[in-house]
């Protein structure tokens, strides 16, 4: 009778142990080789952009395994709380677009602003990638 007692023990912490390491395997991905390439297409860098009214927006994030958050947020140059865009992008597949138009008539001329985009290599978001551009309206 003892010896049934304790092989039912052994099997429930056999399976304790088990049940709970594939639990783990299944959210403990390694994502130390995760390259990210973030790709601002439009604007360029230092563009003056002639239609305010429609500004393109056109950016593009590639991953070696997959993508995680992304952060992308456009404002005027010194004006952090102006947040003309601000998305945060969940992810998982290897490559991700973004774009929209957006309508900067309502800022002066020469006005120049900054688009930026931050891209987690992990779920912890423990590594990021960054990017940015500059441009401005006629």
């Amino acid at each position: 009778m003892k010896m049934l007692k304790y092989s039912w023990l052994f099997m429930l912490a056999l399976a304790v142990t088990v049940f709970s390491g594939c639990e783990d395997d299944d959210h403990d991905h390694d994502h130390g080789d995760n390259d990210i390439t973030i790709s601002i297409l439009e604007p360029g860098a230092d563009e003056v952009v002639a239609d305010a009214s429609d500004v393109h927006i056109h950016i593009e994030i590639e991953a070696t395994e997959d993508n995680h958050d992304i952060d992308i947020i456009l404002h005027p140059d010194g004006d952090v709380s102006d947040k003309i865009i601000e998305t945060n992008l969940h992810e998982h597949d290897q490559k991700v677009s973004f774009e929209q138009d957006v309508d900067l008539s309502s800022y002066p001329a020469g006005t120049k602003f900054h688009l930026e985009v931050e891209a987690c290599k992990d779920h912890d978001c423990e590594e990021k990638e960054f990017a940015d551009v500059e441009f401005s309206i006629q």
